[in-house]
């Protein structure tokens, strides 16, 4: 029976196995940042994130703390009258791990809302810190020997490896997107503004261009050879509700319109073995699209709330085949094909079959030879989800790790049947 049921599921389209937690952690605070993952020091994989309460984790794959930093600020009359106390320390961005010293291992960087800059070592101990006029919640950015990152005081900054400032540029408005990189014939430093502006500065911060949307951007631009020409484009989404895609002298190319903002990165990555790159994106009004190069949808699989996380694309099962994984504020980590699935309007005997991919409306509302979302696995999990990423652990399988909001970090894990 084992091997008809099998059998039965790769007809259908199922794939085999499921989704399980390995083991899950608890900040004991609101986790505020989303986490990331990286080898610290050889052999030794470390995953860090920020909580509300100004504390930034060091876990090892295995759940135990490595360590944890504490800010211990003490807030001013003035301030008080700005800032909510519990709050004041939060750490939104998540941190970025880099070996900026040149000893073979990464400190850990990190801003917060009482507009201090933190850089530790990868034991977790302080090495200094640097003040802005405003909130941080602009994650940084390791280029050329420089840390660059934004803040709500107008400036994106950029420091050296002993904290000392190298220059700053002055935007129109606060700064709380990420700064990404773009290497063409000149570097260029790309991020967005709180008023809707596209920057693009030289590595000695000085302007090159400006690009103009029409919402608030928080978003850090996904940049890559997306049309395979041997060109850098800069993929970027903003609280307009709008997909920007602009090349490398800020020329908009094209535009897609979603019905919720877009708060997150991007993710670029060819799904289809067409050596060019399709774009993978969350959005507000509950969906995550699969976009190709040229702005076309591929597909669209809507959950219960919004997407405010970035994507991911990994092969979590092994199976040569990628997969999208995103988490929503419904509470729910979703594990889709990164292909979609293709359907027919209808086909006499195989409609119970196909009823299963994507959202429950997708047959109803498909065209026929249209591309839907396809749903592999769904996790439930204890609460919002802030954000995710992927280790490998020693069998060279990947883990997803999901940082949620009311405070835990689960580790999901694909088993076999």
């Amino acid at each position: 029976m084992g091997v008809i049921s099998d059998t039965l599921k790769k007809l259908s389209g199922k794939k085999l196995g499921k989704i399980e937690k390995k083991w899950v952690f608890d900040a004991s605070s609101s986790i505020s940042s989303s986490p990331i993952s990286a080898e610290i020091s050889k052999g030794q994989v470390g995953i860090t994130f920020g909580t509300n309460d100004g504390r930034v984790y060091m876990l090892g794959d295995n759940a135990k703390i490595k360590w944890f930093y504490s800010i211990q600020e003490k807030i001013d009359e003035i301030q008080q009258m700005f800032l909510d106390e519990e709050t004041a320390k939060s750490i939104y961005a998540s941190p970025t791990l880099a070996d900026i010293n040149q000893d073979g291992k990464k400190e850990v960087l990190f801003g917060c809302d009482l507009g201090k800059f933190y850089a530790l070592n990868y034991e977790g101990k302080l090495l200094w810190d640097f003040k802005t006029d405003g909130k941080i919640r602009s994650s940084a950015l390791v280029q050329d020997n420089m840390i660059i990152f934004g803040s709500n005081d107008k400036n994106l900054y950029a420091l050296n490896a002993k904290g000392k400032l190298l220059w700053k540029f002055k935007a129109k408005s606060g700064i709380e997107s990420s700064p990404a990189v773009l290497k063409g014939k000149k570097i260029q430093i790309i991020f967005g503004s709180n008023d809707g502006f596209i920057y693009s500065i030289n590595t000695k911060g000085k302007l090159l261009w400006e690009f103009k949307t029409k919402g608030k951007i928080t978003a850090k631009a996904a940049i890559g050879d997306i049309y395979a020409n041997k060109k850098n484009y800069i993929i970027i989404g903003s609280a307009d509700n709008n997909l920007y895609v602009l090349d490398e002298k800020g020329k908009l190319e094209w535009i897609y319109e979603t019905e919720g903002r877009i708060s997150s990165q991007a993710c670029l990555a060819d799904i289809n073995n067409d050596k060019k790159l399709e774009i993978i994106f969350g959005s507000c009004d509950d969906n995550v699209y699969c976009l190709s190069c040229n702005g076309g949808k591929i597909w669209n699989y809507e959950t219960d709330f919004w997407i405010v996380a970035s994507p991911l694309v990994i092969d979590i099962d092994k199976d040569g085949k990628l997969e999208v994984i995103v988490g929503s504020y419904d509470n729910s980590v979703y594990i889709l094909d990164a292909e979609g699935t293709f359907l027919l309007d209808y086909m006499p005997g195989v409609s119970g079959v196909t009823q299963q991919p994507g959202h429950y409306n997708d047959l109803i509302t498909a065209e026929p030879g249209k591309y839907v979302g396809k749903k592999l696995w769904q996790y439930k999990t204890e609460g919002m989800i802030i954000g995710s990423t992927a280790i490998t652990n020693s069998k060279k399988q990947k883990e997803i790790i999901v940082g949620i909001k009311n405070g835990k970090l689960n580790n999901l894990t694909y088993k076999k049947d």
